[in-house]
């Protein structure tokens, strides 16, 4: 385009001097044709001259004219592109002081505030000294028991099937750590107030403190913390109420393993072997001494243990310890194999007002668990004696053994089944005539599945349970589902489906 006007721009070069002559002659186009020897003498151009003059003008003219109207096109292109680029200078520019000015504002809010999730919500400060944890837990149960009765629709008065909903536990909690060297946790909520069947009436909820506790590193490798916490004996109720296998625990797990308690916790972890022993107010699992309060926290006063001591003994053989915070072993899991032994003993404190004797209580659990991503095993064995109970016993030793696998069909589906056993044995009396306590005790097996919708985040499970043998009413703990026979002769069946939400 450029060389088409400059070919023009030639053109008009060499017709500028006949342009000249024009503009300075003063007569018209006629006197020329008047005066043809005068024309020829000074400029050597006819009439016909003149009129091929004006054709190219014309042209010159025409071509003029397109040359402005494409160099017009060319100057708006230009120009569009620069307004372009000078626009994204612009957006440029205003991006990196929005940024800036956010900048300004993270550091009055604490020095670069992170919030966000991950496997939770959080909050957290740039540096990481501080973060806080937001969590929730949430079950929803249904459960439906049918007593194998031999008298029509009820047995000694009682209906042979019982069913319902129920919220088994809604929590709320908080954890995290400040100062780096420093975590705390603390779990509050809605649940059962005595999860053990001491009280007159085991099935009342209302919001209790679930944990509370700080922990303070030492160096590397030891802590120590205080407060309300797990006691570290059963590895089944050390693991977390939502990353469990089955609905529930064991019915062996909750009446001998020894639930929380409040004190203090040594912690040791020395590479693939961890350690922890706790000086407590000792475990109401079966020391029925707080009829109101069958859960911690408890006043620093109240007739409790003189002294209590819980230990517990962890050898990682393989895997790694995260993937042992939980039961079941997914598909992507490498193998782990880990050894747990704990032992435990307490002597109550005397209560003036009833002059009970001292109850002792000595115990010793072992068990076994092996991921091997895709499917899981786990077994545990309990034993535990009592010596002074109370009343006509003068000594009783109870027994417990559990045995769990798993095995998943789909990366999303479980199938597992459980099989427990336990109760009462030895039971020695004071006086052979006197009253002792019903040693019968359970066998029960349970076969389920889990569909985890968002890994143990969002889940539905599903068991059935039967039990081979009568439960009497020591052995019976409301939450499992479990009833206690009336009439101490007859098995019976559990349905349990649950929904769980956590984060």
């Amino acid at each position: 385009m450029l060389m088409q006007a400059s070919g023009k721009l030639v053109l008009v070069h060499r017709l500028l001097p006949l342009l000249v002559v024009l503009i300075l002659g003063h007569t018209t186009m006629a006197e020329v044709a008047d005066a043809p020897q005068l024309s020829k003498e000074f400029t050597g151009i006819t009439a016909s001259d003149l009129d091929e003059i004006r054709q190219e003008l014309e042209k010159v003219k025409n071509q003029n004219s397109r040359m402005k109207e494409e160099i017009d096109i060319l100057r708006a292109e230009t120009q569009q592109d620069w307004m372009t680029e000078q626009r994204a200078e612009e957006i440029k520019g205003l991006v990196q002081d929005v940024l800036a000015d956010a900048d300004t504002r993270a550091s009055l809010m604490g020095n670069g505030l992170m919030a966000g999730w991950s496997d939770g919500f959080f909050l957290a400060s740039a540096d990481g000294r501080f973060r806080l944890n937001i969590g929730a837990l949430m079950q929803v149960r249904f459960l439906a028991n049918i007593l194998n009765g031999d008298d029509g629709d009820v047995v000694n008065n009682s209906d042979r099937t019982r069913y319902g909903f129920e919220n088994s536990t809604t929590r709320f909690n908080l954890g995290g750590h400040v100062f780096n060297d420093t975590q705390f946790f603390m779990e509050m909520g809605f649940g059962r107030l005595d999860p053990y069947g001491f009280s007159e009436d085991p099935q009342q909820f209302g919001t209790r403190l679930f944990e509370g506790w700080v922990k303070q590193r030492l160096t590397e490798n030891i802590a120590v913390k205080a407060g309300i916490f797990k006691l570290p004996f059963t590895r089944e109720f050390l693991v977390y109420e939502g990353l469990q296998l089955a609905v529930d625990r064991s019915l062996i797990d909750y009446r001998f393993g020894l639930g929380r308690s409040q004190g203090v916790q040594l912690d040791m972890a020395l590479g693939a072997i961890r350690t922890q022993v706790a000086f407590t107010n000792g475990s109401t699992a079966l020391f029925s001494i707080r009829n109101q309060e069958q859960v911690p926290p408890y006043a620093a006063y109240r007739p409790d243990t003189e002294w209590s001591f819980t230990g517990r003994l962890e050898w990682l053989l393989a895997g790694e310890w995260e993937q042992f915070r939980q039961f079941t072993s997914p598909t992507h899991q490498e193998f782990g194999l880990m050894l747990g032994v704990a032992g435990t003993g307490q002597s109550q404190e005397r209560d003036e007002s009833t002059n009970n004797p001292k109850n002792m209580l000595y115990g010793l659990t072992a068990d076994i668990s092996a991921d091997f991503g895709g499917a899981s095993l786990f077994a545990s064995m309990v034993w535990e004696r009592q010596m002074d109970p109370g009343g006509d016993i003068d000594s009783l030793d109870y027994w417990g053994l559990v045995a769990q696998g798993s095995m998943y069909v789909d990366p999303k589906w479980e199938i597992y089944a459980r099989y427990e056993m336990g109760g009462p044995f030895n039971q020695v009396l004071s006086d052979p005539e006197g009253n002792g306590i019903d040693t019968q005790g359970v066998s029960i097996l349970t076969v389920g599945f889990n569909w985890y919708l968002d890994g143990q985040d969002v889940k539905f499970t599903t068991d059935f349970g039967v039990s081979f043998d009568p439960i009497t009413g020591f052995m019976t703990i409301d939450q499992t589902g479990w009833r206690t026979d009336p009439d101490n002769h007859h098995a019976q069946f559990l349905i349990r489906s649950q929904l769980q939400l956590m984060f």
